[in-house]
Protein backbone atom coordinates (compact mmCIF):
# COMPACT_ATOMS: atom_id res chain seq x y z
CA UNK A 1 0.00 0.00 0.00
CA UNK A 2 2.54 2.59 0.83
CA UNK A 3 4.40 1.80 -2.40
CA UNK A 4 1.11 3.14 -4.14
CA UNK A 5 0.48 6.04 -2.00
CA UNK A 6 4.63 7.43 -3.12
CA UNK A 7 3.74 6.54 -6.74
CA UNK A 8 0.56 8.72 -6.64
CA UNK A 9 2.76 11.38 -5.19
CA UNK A 10 5.41 11.62 -7.30
CA UNK A 11 3.04 11.30 -10.67
CA UNK A 12 0.83 13.73 -8.78
CA UNK A 13 -2.39 11.63 -9.07
CA UNK A 14 -5.37 11.64 -7.11
CA UNK A 15 -6.24 8.12 -4.81
CA UNK A 16 -9.45 7.07 -2.72
CA UNK A 17 -8.88 6.20 0.64
CA UNK A 18 -10.85 3.97 2.91
CA UNK A 19 -10.34 5.84 6.77
CA UNK A 20 -10.46 4.95 10.08
CA UNK A 21 -10.51 7.90 12.23
CA UNK A 22 -8.86 7.75 15.95
CA UNK A 23 -12.25 8.13 17.16
CA UNK A 24 -13.45 4.86 15.07
CA UNK A 25 -15.22 7.11 12.14
CA UNK A 26 -14.74 5.37 9.16
CA UNK A 27 -14.82 7.50 5.73
CA UNK A 28 -14.25 7.60 2.15
CA UNK A 29 -11.98 10.12 1.03
CA UNK A 30 -10.61 11.34 -2.09
CA UNK A 31 -7.27 12.92 -1.85
CA UNK A 32 -3.86 14.22 -3.75
CA UNK A 33 -0.78 13.45 -1.77
CA UNK A 34 1.75 15.66 -0.60
CA UNK A 35 4.12 13.81 1.02
CA UNK A 36 4.91 10.53 2.52
CA UNK A 37 6.82 9.29 5.76
CA UNK A 38 6.98 6.11 7.13
CA UNK A 39 4.12 7.15 9.53
CA UNK A 40 1.81 9.46 7.97
CA UNK A 41 1.20 11.40 4.90
CA UNK A 42 0.08 15.27 4.23
CA UNK A 43 -2.76 15.42 1.42
CA UNK A 44 -5.04 17.87 -0.29
CA UNK A 45 -8.51 16.57 1.16
CA UNK A 46 -10.98 17.11 -1.71
CA UNK A 47 -14.00 16.33 0.91
CA UNK A 48 -12.63 18.97 3.19
CA UNK A 49 -11.01 21.23 0.82
CA UNK A 50 -7.84 21.20 2.72
CA UNK A 51 -4.78 20.04 3.58
CA UNK A 52 -5.08 17.02 5.86
CA UNK A 53 -2.75 14.72 7.12
CA UNK A 54 -3.38 10.62 7.76
CA UNK A 55 -1.90 8.14 9.86
CA UNK A 56 -0.90 5.43 7.30
CA UNK A 57 -1.81 2.29 9.64
CA UNK A 58 -5.01 4.06 9.85
CA UNK A 59 -5.54 3.95 5.63
CA UNK A 60 -8.06 0.55 5.50
CA UNK A 61 -7.98 0.63 1.62
CA UNK A 62 -6.30 2.92 -1.42
CA UNK A 63 -7.60 2.83 -4.69
CA UNK A 64 -5.86 5.16 -7.84
CA UNK A 65 -8.71 7.70 -8.97
CA UNK A 66 -10.20 7.10 -12.72
CA UNK A 67 -12.08 10.23 -12.84
CA UNK A 68 -10.33 14.11 -13.39
CA UNK A 69 -10.02 16.23 -11.33
CA UNK A 70 -8.74 19.70 -10.55
CA UNK A 71 -5.39 20.33 -9.15
CA UNK A 72 -5.56 22.82 -5.95
CA UNK A 73 -3.60 25.52 -6.70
Amino acid sequence: MQGLLIKCAVDKKPVEIIYQSKKGTISQRTILIKKVNQQQILAYCYQKRQIRSFIIEQILAVQPVKKRFTTPA
